[in-house]
Parts: C-alpha cells; structure tokens; sequence
C-alpha cells in the first residue's frame, strides 16, 4: 500500500516509539471489501507517520501505550479479521484529508499523499476523526477548503522551529541545537528549493533575492541603500520602476537617549479633581522615553493595558473593578464545575488543561516568586490561565501565553489584577497566536525587508545560509521578546511598545536592531542556521536594554528620514504616506535643520533625545507626516 522506499526506511527506524492517537476498530475498505483494525499516530526516531494494523495480527501487549496524547479504547471481544496487510504512511507525505460521512453514518476520511491516495478509513465515532486532526496538527499545517484539510507545506519551517524549541524552557540548548544541525537541513532543502518555484512567502513575496553592491561597507548600526528588488521599489509610474540610486552607506547614527523615569510625583499631576487621567498623550510619550519608575507599575499598567479607561473617575474605576471580580468568578466557575463525567466526552478541554498544567510548572521557576514545590503561586497562574480559556473559548491556551502572564502576576501580586491585565495585553497580541500563524509569518517578512534594507551584507548572509525566513526570531516576536531580558528590563521594554507613538510595529524595530548590533560575529564566524539559532538563543538575558532602545530609536528615526524608502517599507511598515518624500521637491533634504540646530558630536558616542530630533524636523517632513494622517495613539 505505501511505497517500498518509505516502508523500508520506517521498518530501519529504532525501537523507541512515541504513541500520539490510538483507535480501536477502525475499518478500511479497499476493493469493497471492508478489514477492521487499530489506527495510530506514531513518531520513530524522527520520523511521524500513520500506521493501521489489522487485528489478525495486531499485538495489544506489545503496542497499548497509554499517554496524554491519546485514549485507547479496547475491547477484547473483537474478532480477528483477514484480508488486508498494514498500512503505514510518513505524515511528511500527506497532502490532504478530506472528511465525510459514510455508510450506516459512520464518520470516514481519505487520505491523499504525494504518490497515491489511500483507502477509505471508517471510525467508530466522529470524535475519532476529531482527535485524529488534532493530533495531526502537531506535525502539520492545514489550511480547509470546505470538507478538505489540505496541507500548507509552504509553512513547514516554521512548524518545524516551533516543535523543536516548543519554548518550553526544559531541554539545554545543547540538546535543542544539536538534534537541529543534524535535521534542519534536510527540511530547508525540501520545503525552501519546493517554495523558490512558485512564491516565497518571505523571500518572493516579500524579500526578494537581494542584490550586493560591490564595496559597500556597513558599519553596526549603519543603513545601506543597495539595489532593492522591484517589490521594494517606489510604486511604478506609468507602468515602469523607478531606478533606484545607489548610494554610500550612511554613518552610523548616534543612540539616542533615555529620558527620566516617569515618577510618581509627574503621576500625580495627571489627574483632574475627580480622579480622570489628563494630558494621556502627554503622559505615554514620558513613558515611551524612560518607562515607569518600578513602584509606579501597579497604578499605570491597568491604564496602559486597558483595564480601566483613561478617562474613568476613581468611582467609576472601583465599579469597574467590582464588575470584573463578578466576572471573573462566573468564569473560574464554569471550568470549575465540570463534571469528570463530562470531561471524559470533552476532548478540547482535556487537551487545554494538559498544556496548561504542563506549561505552568516551567514557567519562570528560577524566580523566588515562583520557585519551590507546591507553590501556591502555580497554582494560580494556572487558575488564571484556565479562566482564560472561558473568556475567550475560540483561542484557548496556546504555549507561550503563560510567559506574558507571568510577569503580570509578579507584579501585582493580585490574581483580579492580573488576569484583566493579561486579557487585555492578550487584545493586543491575540494574532501571534493564531493557529494559521499569518501574523507571525507577516511580521517576520517585514522583518526580512527591514534587514535587507539596512545591511545587505548582513541579510546576503542570512539568505546563503538558509536563514532569510527568520525564523530564528520566532521566539522574539511570539511572546515581545519576554525570554531575552532580565527582570525589569522586560517590563520597561514591554512600557516601550505599549506607549510607541508611531503608527508601526516597533517590536519590528527592536529584532532589526539587535540583529545589526549582532551582525559582526554572525558574518565574521559564518554561521549556519543552527549555529544562528544558537547565538540568538544564547543572547537571551544578556542583552543590553538601553543600547537596544537608544539603537532602536535611532534606527527607525534613520530610516524615516531617508528621501527614497521603499514602497513596501513606508506603506507597509512605517505606514507613512505613499507620495516618496522625493517628490517633495530638491528643497526636501531631512538632514538640514539637524545640521543647522544640533551641534556637531565630538564622538561617536555622542547622545541625542528624542526631544532634539523633534525639534529638528524640518517643514517638509511635518507635511507627510500630516497627510498620513499618522495616529500618535498607543497600538491597540
């Protein structure tokens, strides 16, 4: 049934099986005649695949696994039958699962691979079927045209990141780094050759293949201007695109520099007589430029995450509150009042509460906060976490969540507070979690154009090594960065992103500038992938916050200013408006005002403030700004 080639690589596999889904009589039909047998999904060695053994020959002593993957459901009275031999097919191979309903109204599916399609597979029940796509989605991707699950190879690099660093914090990077420079190859080489034929959705789409310009040179935080592919061009006139100018690398830009923290005596003079936050905007761009003093975070944060609205008085905030505490309740008690009985023919919940459970006891377990055996405080991060769940059903928990509440929990020390505060941190990233993951897969495209777009030599690299996906900042964007600073550094950061008052994605910003601060070893040491990988991961926790800030700013300042952005970067990115500023006239020039205004840096560490690059804008600049209609208001 399956091919020779892939039979006798399966039969070569060591002995050490890992059992995801069992069922019991599940039926095949081939040439209508019908063979009853077992159904599993089974990992080897580092293959997956399907396997179907009928019960003539099927040993339950040598193949019942019980795990928390799957329920086996045994009954010993069945009948052996004869006819058909096992069937056992790589999960690497499947193209498509189409779903219906059979004779007698039995559930069945049919199973398309690359090379044939197979039998008809009748189950006992549809919540076989279910589970059995649940389980599939553990290894693959599947996009659904109408009862047809059809396989997205197209995101198999990332699914493939994702299962290996699972950011479950449990396994060293040794052993994460060396079970991925053995088989990350092999994955790039199938699906990247497979993709260059029809669109790359990273490079195709929306990189493209670069192209170096002989002697350019690049300093760490420098942005180059090499030849853009046609995609990154201003939008064609009359059908043509425009020649891009070739230019020097510009110097590198001086950092800029942090304000003060915002304290509790400028705090306080936000407030009007009836306890209503005055002058927001005002208040945010404080924020933005130093973050909270620490003591300050538990009366700012429930404003920053949409607990309590801005303009709410202090009578309104404890109503607020008291309402949320009653909601909270109904929703602890829902999840709380099922019975094992209803939790026994309620898959979902199930495997929700196995991940959550699993996630919570590794969750930030080197802080004394959380540290220890029955601390009290899992208990309610999962408490929270499986409340969560009820508010907001479609999503569910998906790995990964548990880090941002986290630090939320830490500091407010309040459950109340804290699982309000996550939801709505959760409103504004609740895409990054999305099982069809076009949100992460869009923010690491505009993440490859910005990298292009600043340092060729650098992006060239990647792209010889395989690593122009990015997939190696996955873990960045899923979760802000959350594993890769240390205490306060993470929730200063997190005040940054909140409070950003350009309309873009600064979290975009901030990878591009930690890559460029770690361009030199990653080119000098011509890393691969896996040893990219590495690097990046081995960062976490010693990374400098305010040279990320300060080089952040400076960058997205830089390459704002620069007369000849590139279509996908100024519309897309810093959604600026779509005129090129060059059409502005020769009297744009954006370096003008600063020469005349700021004074020349005696080195090359000299600081600026984001007070002295707004005062040297000049007019030309403040009219696109205007006609862009760009929102100074926080992402929400």
């Amino acid at each position: 049934m399956t091919d020779n080639n892939d039979t006798k690589e399966l039969e070569e596999l060591p002995d050490v099986t890992k059992r995801f889904y069992e069922e019991y009589d599940v039926e095949l039909f081939y040439a209508d005649k019908g063979t009853s047998g077992t159904f599993a999904v089974l990992e080897r060695g580092e293959c997956a695949y399907i396997e179907w053994t009928p019960f003539d020959s099927y040993d339950v002593n040598n193949h019942m696994s019980f795990d928390e993957w799957g329920v086996i459901a045994h009954d010993s009275t069945k009948e052996p039958s004869v006819g058909m031999p096992p069937l056992r097919v790589p999960i690497s191979t499947i193209d498509s699962i189409k779903q219906e309903i059979g004779a007698r109204g039995r559930a069945c599916i049919i199973i398309s691979t690359s090379s044939q399609r197979l039998p008809v597979i009748y189950f006992p029940k549809l919540d076989s079927v279910y589970r059995l796509v649940q389980c599939l989605k553990r290894f693959l991707c599947f996009i659904r045209e109408r009862d047809t699950l059809v396989v997205d190879h197209s995101r198999a690099g990332l699914h493939k990141v994702m299962k290996e660093l699972e950011l479950d914090g449990t396994a060293t990077s040794n052993q994460v780094y060396k079970k991925i420079a053995v088989d990350f190859q092999d994955v790039y080489d199938t699906t990247l050759s497979g993709l260059s034929k029809v669109t790359n959705f990273l490079r195709g789409s929306v990189v493209g293949k670069p192209v170096s310009r002989p002697g350019a040179q690049t300093s760490k935080t420098a942005v180059t201007n090499p030849t853009p592919p046609e995609h990154l061009c201003h939008r064609p006139a009359e059908g043509d695109f425009e020649l891009y100018d070739l230019r020097k690398p510009l110097d590198r830009a001086a950092p800029v520099a942090r304000d003060e923290m915002f304290t509790q005596a400028l705090w306080e003079t936000h407030f009007d007589s009836e306890g209503r936050v005055c002058r927001v905007k005002e208040l945010q761009d404080r924020i933005f430029g130093g973050g909270c003093h620490p003591d300050l975070r538990q009366d700012v944060w429930p404003f920053l995450l949409n607990v309590y609205p801005w303009n709410s008085t202090l009578e309104e905030r404890a109503a607020i509150m008291e309402q949320k505490k009653k909601e909270y309740e109904v929703l602890k008690n829902q999840w709380k009042s099922i019975s094992p009985a209803q939790m026994k023919r309620f898959q979902l919940y199930r495997d929700r509460e196995a991940l959550v459970e699993k996630d919570v006891l590794r969750t930030d377990r080197v802080l004394e906060f959380y540290k220890g055996e029955n601390n009290p405080h899992i208990a309610d991060l999962y408490e929270m976490l499986m409340t969560y769940c009820q508010y907001n059903f479609d999503l569910g928990y998906v790995q990964g969540m548990s880090d941002l509440l986290s630090p939320l929990y830490l500091l407010f020390k309040d459950k109340l507070m804290a699982f309000w505060a996550f939801v709505g941190y959760m409103d504004m990233v609740e895409a990054h979690f999305f099982l069809d993951q076009q949100k992460i897969q869009g923010k690491l495209a505009d993440l490859s154009s910005l990298v292009y777009y600043c340092d060729s030599e650098l992006y060239n690299h990647l792209e010889k090594e395989d690593s122009s996906n990015f997939f190696f900042c996955f873990r960045w964007l899923l979760i802000n960065f959350k594993r890769e600073f240390r205490g306060d550094d993470i929730l200063e950061l997190w005040e940054v992103i909140w409070t950003c008052p350009y309309n873009t994605d600064y979290t975009l910003f901030i990878a591009t500038a930690i890559l460029l601060q770690e361009r030199t070893p990653i080119i000098q040491k011509k890393m691969c992938f896996a040893d990219i990988l590495r690097y990046i991961n081995d960062l976490s926790q010693h990374i400098d916050l305010r040279e990320v800030l300060g080089n952040t700013e400076s960058l997205f300042h830089n390459i704002r200013s620069q007369p000849d952005i590139p279509f996908n970067i100024r519309t897309n990115i810093l959604r600026i408006a779509e005129t090129p500023l060059s059409s502005l006239g020769s009297q744009y020039n954006p370096n003008r005002d600063i020469a005349e205004k700021t004074p020349e840096p005696e080195t090359a560490d000299h600081l600026i403030t984001s007070r002295d690059l707004d005062e040297s804008r000049d007019p030309a600049s403040l009219l696109v700004e205007n006609v862009s209609n760009m929102s100074l208001d926080p992402p929400q």
